[in-house]
């Protein structure tokens, strides 16, 4: 059973924690808001973006942009996503996990790109798993510039031929508590039929539609990658603070029932001393 001295250097250690675990969910919570008003300003863009890329590509079906080709799947590239930090709870876990299923589903010999050091770290530690480049320490200060880099890379690997599809797995930002596990496939760029929308209709396009989707694609793309990034750092900064707050609760809760221990034996020591007391009394009489 621990002394007395043991629980209140246990107290005093805990307290210390408690300390350093509010701080870090002060800090995440405010990088969280810097990093949703990026992600906010961002959404609409992609949004439109993707909505007007939908319509271009319908009305040019005969003339199809190279990033737009289905071919047979013979090989695969999977954008791993994930924090360059830990503290966060299960965010980085998850995301690992499901690269791992995902790539024993679809190839015997997985190639991936790792943003964030957590997966790269773990990944490159996985059998017939080869790593095409690693993007580390990007999230300190996330630019536009970094996910042109990525996407750069995959557009060249898809348009040689080297790979036949390229999928990314991510956190995407849904609230403060809550984050969504998403795969999703970034090339080929798959259109969806859309209605008609008579904003799109009656246009002439100059120099011609193929033109402009010669440029809409490739921004596209960057821009996904983009939004990608930005999803992963709202969604980590949000699970980092409500790790560090479940952190700060469980050392308020250990706090507490050691104080109460600590009390206990105070005062059965205390109890004793006085039973002494009085039994010395007794026997001098």
């Amino acid at each position: 059973m621990p002394s007395l001295r043991e629980i209140r250097r246990r107290i005093a250690s805990t307290k210390d924690i408690q300390k350093i675990t509010k701080a870090m969910q002060t800090v995440a919570g405010v990088r969280l808001r810097r990093a949703q008003d990026r992600l906010f300003s961002a959404r609409p863009y992609a949004r439109k973006l993707d909505e007007m890329l939908k319509h271009l590509a319908a009305q040019t079906a005969d003339e199809a942009h190279p990033l737009l080709t289905d071919r047979d799947v013979k090989a695969s590239t999977l954008v791993v996503v994930t924090a360059d930090r830990g503290f966060c709870g299960s965010f980085n876990t998850n995301v690992i996990r499901r690269a791992i299923e995902h790539t024993r589903e679809t190839s015997p010999e997985p190639e991936l790109i790792c943003v964030g050091r957590k997966g790269a770290e773990t990944l490159s530690r996985q059998p017939h798993v080869k790593i095409l480049a690693e993007r580390i320490n990007i999230f300190q200060a996330l630019e536009y510039d970094h996910a042109g880099e990525i996407a750069d890379q995959v557009m060249e690997l898809f348009n040689s031929g080297q790979v036949d599809r390229v999928e990314v797995v991510y956190n995407e930002f849904k609230s403060a508590g809550q984050q969504n596990l998403v795969l999703e496939q970034i090339l080929p760029v798959v259109p969806q039929p859309v209605e008609e929308d008579p904003l799109f209709t009656g246009y002439q396009y100059e120099p011609s539609q193929k033109a402009l989707l010669d440029d809409l694609v490739p921004q596209h793309i960057r821009f996904q990658i983009w939004r990608v990034l930005l999803e992963s750092n709202a969604a980590e900064e949000a699970a980092r603070m409500l790790a560090m707050d479940n952190a700060t609760r469980n050392a308020g809760d250990l706090i507490d029932e050691l104080t109460l221990k600590a009390n206990k034996m105070r005062q059965e020591t205390i109890t004793s001393e006085l039973m002494d007391i009085i039994g010395g009394a007794e026997a001098l009489r």
